[in-house]
């Protein structure tokens, strides 16, 4: 009898898991196709490389796979995409008014430099995402070129 209240036991959390697998779902963003950064003058290679480590987190363009529609790690993914989208959505960036781009170059500038984007644990498993020096070098200076013309687009009053 204790075998079959084992298995019954199993089958009711895989029953659990699942269906709070299928309600924990992402909903895909109205403008999950707009491109990164509208209205940024951006080169290629620092926009490839955003693409490559940022736009999970940071943009309404996700790519799930398929690990992130199983609860409870649905949930932990649907956090932290929430949570990165709401500090910086790189598919919005044309709707950030000038000193905020200013201020949120200033914050890429830095967490890429200090190391702390991406995150560790999403290097871990996406290791394409992982930033190489020269991929820090040139978000960095990016960073400092595209606030600067910022700053010289607000003092023309654009």
């Amino acid at each position: 009898m204790t075998g079959l209240r084992a298995t019954l036991f199993a089958l009711a959390l895989l029953a659990v898991l699942i269906a709070a697998s299928v309600v924990s779902r992402p909903r895909r963003p109205e403008n999950a196709d707009a491109p990164l950064l509208t209205g940024a003058q951006i080169p290629a290679r620092v926009a490839a490389t955003l693409e490559r480590s940022c736009r999970d987190c940071h943009s309404n363009a996700t790519g799930y796979p398929w690990y992130s529609f199983v609860a409870p790690i649905a949930w932990l993914i649907n956090r932290d995409v929430a949570q990165g989208r709401e500090h910086l959505n790189l598919s919005r960036w044309n709707e950030y008014t000038l000193v905020r781009r200013e201020r949120c170059l200033s914050e890429i500038a830095n967490q890429v430099k200090d190391g702390d984007m991406p995150l560790a644990l999403y290097t871990v498993i996406h290791r394409s995402a992982r930033l190489s020096q020269a991929d820090r070098d040139a978000i960095f200076q990016w960073t400092q070129t595209e606030r600067m013309r910022l700053i010289r687009e607000t003092a023309h009053g654009k």
